[in-house]
């Protein structure tokens, strides 16, 4: 069994990999958006749907974004 430390730190790479990807989707759509008008400010509702069949993971995170 895998202790709560290396349990964290196998979490925190997994995050990290995500991190970006997830920020360079945002940027993109954000500054389409904005491109084309339809967004100039203000706040953006988001949510994360994230899932894994194998542990029985579905949950979905929800924030925003101030612009």
């Amino acid at each position: 069994m895998i202790g709560d430390k290396a349990l964290q730190v196998a979490i925190d790479r997994y995050i990290k990999t995500v991190r970006p990807q997830a920020q360079a989707e945002l940027t993109k759509v954000i500054r389409e958006a904005m491109d084309r008008g339809d967004l100039r400010g203000g706040t953006i509702d988001t949510a994360v749907h994230l899932t894994c069949e194998k542990i029985g993971l579905n949950v979905t995170l929800y924030g925003k974004v101030e612009l």
